[in-house]
């Protein structure tokens, strides 16, 4: 009975911790839905071109990343109402990186509209700057697996899936389910 009663008091804390910090940041963002979260620890930055939707789950260890100046009237990474991102997700841009309403994202999800410079093997990476710079879209209801590496100028589609640890390097249709590295199409939308 003590061990229930400690477990319950325990979830309880990190909820109220989670909506708590939700909405101390929230006005910080360029929108934040109401009834988002995110879980704690996460890293955001850039913020003010980040817009949230409405009913949006931001799972634990996650990081959101916007790579360029702070000002703008347009958002550069977009979540939909009704998304679920599961923990240790990543999603950095420097174009556009939107996600529709109701996508399902898993664990240790890997999404990006850019890539790193290697022109010069003299040069380390870290300074050649950033290159490949093309947006990536994900369509409502999609579902994306754990481990999916989501790469620059990749579409992804209304209700599609992709299977765990998948790379997506292009676009998977509407109603489909790709899988593999690179991702390819295994079932399309008659079945």
């Amino acid at each position: 009975m003590i061990a229930r009663l400690a477990i319950f008091l325990y979830r309880f804390q990190i909820r109220l911790r989670n909506r708590i910090f939700s909405s101390a940041v929230g006005g910080a963002f360029f929108r934040f839905g109401k009834g988002s979260t995110i879980q704690l620890p996460a890293s955001i930055w850039g913020e003010a071109r980040v817009a949230i939707g409405s009913k949006v789950h931001i799972g634990p260890d996650s990081w959101i990343q916007y790579l360029g100046g702070e000002k703008g009237d347009t958002p550069v990474i977009e979540i939909g109402d009704g998304c679920s991102l599961s923990g240790g997700v990543v999603i950095t841009a420097v174009s556009k990186v939107t996600l529709g309403r109701h996508v399902l994202i898993g664990r240790n999800v890997h999404i990006s509209d850019h890539g790193h410079e290697f022109s010069d093997p003299e040069t380390p990476v870290m300074k050649q700057g950033l290159g490949n710079i093309r947006p990536v879209s994900i369509g409502d209801g999609a579902w994306i697996g754990q481990g999916v590496v989501i790469c620059p100028g990749s579409s992804i589609g209304k209700n599609a899936v992709v299977g765990a640890n998948s790379v997506v390097k292009g676009t998977i249709p509407d109603h489909c389910v790709a899988v593999g590295a690179p991702a390819r199409i295994v079932r399309g939308p008659q079945g």
